[in-house]
């Protein structure tokens, strides 16, 4: 069996090499732009989640304290909580770092 080895060339003018290098640096540029909408976007979904665990906390705690909760709003709660704990679970959770 016969090897076959092409070999090409491309010739650009100094106008291509200066488009090429344009678009280069835009794409690196919309990636930075972009890294740095997702990071907001990141923080702005875990301050959101710290908020509404907080919300969910204090609900349960009143819901402790008072004297005559019905079984229809205690039922609610758990499926509240339920159903944010599976909001959660939908991205595991980075592991904790050592602490030393």
């Amino acid at each position: 069996m016969a090897i076959i080895e092409k070999h090409y060339h491309f010739h650009f003018h100094n106008d291509d090499q200066k488009e090429i290098t344009h678009k280069l640096n835009k794409i690196i540029m919309e990636q930075s732009e972009l890294a740095q909408q997702l990071t907001a976007l990141k923080d702005q979904t875990a301050k959101a989640k710290a908020e509404i665990i907080k919300k969910i906390e204090d609900l349960g705690t009143a819901l402790d304290a008072a004297d005559d909760v019905t079984p229809e709003v205690q039922e609610a709660f758990d499926a509240l909580k339920a159903e944010v704990q599976g909001v959660d679970d939908i991205v595991a959770d980075a592991p904790e770092s050592p602490t030393t």
